[in-house]
């Protein structure tokens, strides 16, 4: 059974990693050693267009269930963005290192809600409509950073 489902899984996640191995140089190999920067910039384009469609049909989903984009984003969005988080603060403290999976657990968010809030909100107010200001439908976000400071 173990072995079916490994097949499905590779059958299905086949032409993703055949688009991949065709688009990013594989810089682990010497003939594509200096391309290093290449790479990690075609790696992160890649994870915006995921992101950017992950989104999409999360959207779409709550929009025909009828489930408010609040609450999608928290349930769905947010817990799939922690748990690669979650996975390597276990591997982490299971090698004995407790505080390194505390930080990796606290310093995650803070950097996604400054560099991923702050980023975005910055180029808007200085470089796409100078002197704007940005308008937050969220009244829970002031809460929730306001929270996760304090945590820190």
């Amino acid at each position: 059974a173990d072995g079916k489902m490994n097949k499905v899984k590779w059958l299905l996640t086949w032409p993703l990693i055949f688009l991949l191995f065709c688009t990013i140089p594989n810089c682990s190999k010497p003939r594509w050693e200096k391309f290093f920067m290449l790479t990690f910039i075609l790696s992160t384009l890649w994870i915006a267009l995921f992101s950017y469609f992950m989104v999409w049909m999360v959207t779409v989903i709550g929009y025909t269930l009828g489930i408010p984009d609040v609450i999608m984003g928290i349930t769905f969005l947010a817990a799939g963005t922690s748990v690669p988080d979650c996975m390597a603060s276990l591997i982490v403290a299971r090698q004995g290192l407790g505080d390194m999976a505390v930080s990796n657990t606290v310093g995650s968010n803070v950097f996604d809600i400054l560099v991923g809030l702050g980023v975005p909100w910055g180029l808007q107010t200085m470089a796409i409509d100078s002197g704007s200001t940005v308008k937050i439908n969220s009244k829970g976000l002031v809460y929730s950073v306001a929270l996760l400071l304090g945590s820190v």
